[in-house]
């Protein structure tokens, strides 16, 4: 038994004393026992060779004369008695961690138990101490808490360290009565680099860089997180004013901006875009809003890229962009309107016109709206429409003859709707002497205005002007179709989408039948758009549709070639219908009749005649379109005929037999041959 093992002044060992000691001495840890009064009495060789205490007389010695002898740990040995202190206070368990230099010179974490003893009058009898090195168990953890809290790829603080973040900002925010600026970034130009050099040589070495540089950018007491892709937040907090937002947001952008060098020798500049929102500021009490309104400003700084004259867009404020050049186009003057003619499919006249905007180029080329209304701002959409209902109240006196008295529709662009807008269109109207009552204004279906509860109030307002109002493009979007009987509508207008691909889909059809009988019932006109060939202008002539519009009628044209059109006096007075397309639309029309005929008033009709094909206009189509040698379809239309008959004396016989099944297969079987006669003969002459 080594002689440093035995307490200060004790007897001899016992067997037990030995056994005990040895046990000490092979701990892994290190084991300390201090008597009542904080002299050292035991310590095995782990705790030596942590204190290193070769050499340091420390038997019976306290920690404060312990930081005499043994100056390179007197930190520590200071530290000790505070740490025994609280344990004695605390007459419990203490556990607590310390940092020291382990023998091999590096520095660890130990992690310290002290057990106070007491006798039984209650004096302090001793203290046991263990210190384990808890190093690698810290590492672990502090790499959990990195892979939880942080980005892979950029060592930045991910998503979920974002939001523990942002609640706390924004109390520090309320606190100190500064603003919190929540910026939305996203790279231009990252995908060209990606698609150039590819994920890992390109596109995240690019965001390596940029985990590297934001920070540097950042003042202390700011934060940057990536969410994903190109997409990154930052926190800017104790904002005073906008002053101090864009000085910051300037250095940011000069560190992105620079020049980023590749491993395999390229160099690549990327730009970016910002959405910023301010706290506190309206309605913006928690951090899933704020990071939406930041999105939200972030879209408008990407839309307006090409205009724009600072890369980052403050949630509320409209972008600060130069003119476009469609603006400025707008405001040289440079509009013309043209018109598309509307068809009466039951005069067989022109009724109508749709004004259509147009801008002439500095250099004699015309920008239809595809290529200059996504660079225009909602004012200037109020501006435009107003222009083209000036235009067009003027040219329409022009137009105005004993002949004719044509309406005009002028498109209306939703976003634009507002008081200024109702108020520009009133000018408008007052200062033309054409009847309101002939102005249409067209409101585009597919943006959510229409779901919008004030919508309801500005259309009502737009009413009082005397003009009729017009549902553009139904069919595009479900949710304002819902809200059709509770809008002012005068006019609904079928997305072309469904017509122009008539000829590819024929069985689009039943859905034009459908709008059709929908506008009936809600007692508003339709206008049929998208009647773009011959073989669909027969079809649509077939359903009834009142008001038809597309190339198979005119083109767009200025009000010269116009007033040539109408100087002609077109005519479309052929018989309907003229092609297979045209019969197969007969068809689903007059099966549509019949079987409503028969299902209410069975008696009207003839047996004799209904169950003979022959008699059916249909058979005179089916000769007239040369379609004699199709027996089949011949067949097939008599089978038609036949079950539509039985079924009429069935209903005679009970009115509780109502079995269409055996009708509505036979008509599916009859328009099926037509359609496929119909692609045949679109092969055959494709071919010839």
């Amino acid at each position: 038994m080594k002689e440093h093992f035995l307490p200060y002044h004790t007897q001899e060992p016992s067997p037990l004393s030995e056994r005990l000691f040895a046990l000490l001495e092979a701990l892994p840890d290190a084991f300390f026992f201090k008597d009542g009064a904080g002299r050292w009495q035991i310590v095995n060789e782990s705790a030596k060779r942590l204190f290193h205490l070769e050499g340091i007389p420390w038997e019976g010695k306290t920690d404060m004369e312990l930081a005499e002898l043994h100056p390179d740990f007197r930190d520590i040995h200071v530290a000790c008695i505070a740490d025994d202190e609280k344990a004695w206070q605390a007459k419990q368990l203490v556990i607590v961690e310390e940092k020291m230099l382990r023998e091999d010179g590096q520095q660890s974490t130990y992690e310290t138990r002290k057990l106070p003893l007491f006798k039984v009058n209650g004096e302090r009898a001793g203290i046991m101490i263990i210190g384990r090195d808890i190093t690698a168990q810290k590492e672990a953890e502090e790499r959990i808490k990195q892979m939880a809290f942080h980005d892979d790829l950029t060592d930045l603080p991910n998503r979920r360290f974002l939001e523990i973040q942002m609640e706390q900002a924004m109390v520090r925010a309320t606190r100190h009565l500064r603003f919190l600026a929540v910026c939305m970034l996203d790279l231009d130009g990252f995908k060209p680099v990606n698609d150039t050099y590819g994920h890992e040589a390109g596109g995240d070495e690019v965001l390596i860089t940029l985990g590297k540089r934001l920070p540097e950018a950042l003042r202390k007491s700011d934060f940057v997180a990536r969410l994903g892709g190109d997409e990154f937040v930052l926190l800017l907090e104790d904002l005073q004013n906008l002053d101090d937002l864009a000085g910051i947001l300037k250095k940011i952008e000069d560190l992105i901006t620079a020049p980023i060098s590749l491993s395999h020798g390229a160099s690549v500049q990327i730009g970016a875009s910002i959405g910023v929102v301010l706290y506190p500021s309206q309605d913006t009490d928690t951090g899933d809003k704020l990071l939406r309104l930041a999105d939200q400003a972030l879209y408008e700084s990407k839309k307006n890229m090409a205009y724009r004259d600072r890369f980052w867009v403050l949630f509320g404020e409209n972008p600060q962009t130069k003119p476009t050049p469609a603006q400025k186009l707008l405001d040289a003057g440079a509009l013309e309107v043209w018109y598309q003619p509307i068809l009466d499919g039951r005069t067989r006249r022109v009724v109508g016109l749709e004004a259509l905007a147009r801008l002439r180029d500095t250099d004699g080329a015309l920008w239809p709206p595809a290529k200059f209304l996504p660079q225009l701002q909602v004012a200037n959409l109020s501006d435009l429409t107003q222009k083209v209902l000036a235009q067009s109240l003027t040219d329409l006196s022009l137009l105005d003859s004993p002949e004719w008295s044509l309406w005009v529709s002028v498109n209306l662009d939703p976003r634009s709707v507002a008081k200024d807008c109702i108020t520009g269109l009133q000018k408008v109207i007052a200062q033309s002497a054409t009847d309101p009552s002939r102005i249409t204004l067209e409101i585009l279906e597919g943006n959510d205005f229409l779901e919008q509860q004030k919508a309801l109030d500005h259309l009502l307002e737009i009413k009082a002007l005397g003009v009729r109002l017009a549902l553009d493009d139904v069919g595009s979007a479900y949710n304002s179709l819902l809200r059709l009987k509770d809008l002012p509508i005068d006019e609904i207008k079928l997305d072309q989408g469904f017509i122009r691909s008539l000829e590819q889909r024929p069985q689009d059809l039943h859905f034009v039948g459908a709008i059709q009988d929908l506008a009936a019932g809600m007692g508003v006109d339709l206008v049929v758009e998208g009647v773009e060939t011959e073989d669909i202008l027969d079809a649509i002539m077939v359903t009834g549709a009142q008001f038809l519009q597309g190339y198979a009628i005119a083109r767009p044209m200025p009000i010269s070639e116009l007033q040539v059109f109408l100087q002609r006096a077109p005519g479309y007075d052929r018989p309907h219908p003229s092609s297979l397309l045209g019969f197969y639309a007969k068809q689903i029309a007059a099966h549509n009749a019949l079987k409503k005929t028969i299902r209410q008033a069975p008696h009207l009709t003839d047996y004799e005649t209904l169950a003979d094909a022959t008699a059916c206009p249909g058979h005179h189509y089916i000769r007239s379109l040369g379609l004699d040698d199709d027996k089949g379809l011949e067949r097939l239309h008599q089978d038609y005929h036949r079950t539509m008959a039985a079924l009429r004396e069935q209903l005679i016989a009970s009115s509780f037999h109502d079995d269409w099944t055996d009708v509505d297969q036979a008509a599916a079987a009859f328009e099926h041959a037509i359609v496929s006669a119909y692609w045949n003969r679109k092969i055959e002459n494709s071919c010839g």
